[in-house]
């Protein structure tokens, strides 16, 4: 499996595997692409279900 490659502070190059269909790990990705993205919505989306049970 592909390695991340990006620098780290400390340096060196992250050895964490990749997202499938992309060249960064999550830690490297940013919130722009698709993976951030989809992660965003699925926090948002648990943290919505959250207050609705709480008002009730």
């Amino acid at each position: 499996m592909a390695k991340c490659g990006a620098p780290t502070k400390t340096g060196g190059r992250c050895q964490r595997p990749v997202v499938t269909g992309t060249s960064r790990c999550p830690v490297h990705q940013g919130p722009w692409s698709s993976y951030g993205v989809a992660q965003r919505k699925e926090k948002e989306a648990k943290e919505k279900k959250r207050k609705i049970r709480k008002k009730r």
